[in-house]
């Protein structure tokens, strides 16, 4: 009875967190209660606050059920003392880009964050958790672009902080264009040739 009980707080908890994918994607973040959360997972709003405290705790649990090509790169890379760095920046960055194009709730989520998310004080904290987990990826990476110079792969005179920044504000805006119209190019194909554009040039 106990082991019922749990898998059914489990499926309630899955159920809620789908409906707020698709209400927070199709209304905003600002503009969709808990209420309206609950209805659409067809359960009580006794149900929804028994698992969730406010919103921000719901997005959370969205980005956290939602596991990204940084993660895997930092568990590969603690199991192997030599790789190839500009691979690795490459490789996962390529794999972000394909999860965003087949992945639902990673596409998603990524909508929510850049097209539905209103940064205003009734969700700051969300845009902080983004900013932490934004921050955290660009130390990594910043970190595979200083051994790229110190293997010679890059010249000494690449500022690894710029060429960091410059390659999430490639990925961002090609992520944010394709979901505004995922018709207008394929993410994937187009953003790889561009990723490898972007690495060549830091090369030359």
């Amino acid at each position: 009875m106990v082991r019922r009980t749990k898998e059914d707080a489990l499926a309630t908890r899955s159920q809620l967190l789908d409906a707020a994918e698709r209400v927070f994607s199709e209304r905003g973040v600002t503009h969709t209660s808990m209420a309206q959360v609950a209805e659409a997972a067809g359960v009580t709003r006794g149900a929804i606050y028994h698992h969730f405290s406010n919103k921000m705790a719901l997005i959370e649990s969205l980005m956290e059920r939602v596991r990204l090509p940084i993660d895997e790169m930092r568990e590969q890379i603690a199991q192997q003392p030599e790789f190839d760095a500009l691979v690795e920046i490459q490789e996962r960055t390529n794999e972000f880009l394909n999860r965003v194009a087949t992945d639902p709730r990673v596409q998603a989520l990524a909508n929510i964050l850049m097209h539905k998310c209103e940064y205003i004080d009734e969700v700051n904290p969300i845009k902080l958790r983004h900013l932490s987990g934004r921050n955290d990826c660009i130390c990594d990476v910043e970190a595979l672009f200083e051994k790229a110079i110190r293997d010679g792969q890059l010249p000494p005179k690449v500022s690894p902080r710029i060429a960091v920044i410059g390659l999430f504000g490639l990925v961002d805006g090609l992520i944010y264009n394709w979901l505004m119209d995922d018709g207008y190019f394929p993410l994937v194909e187009y953003g790889e040739a561009a990723i490898d554009i972007y690495v060549k040039g830091l090369s030359a």
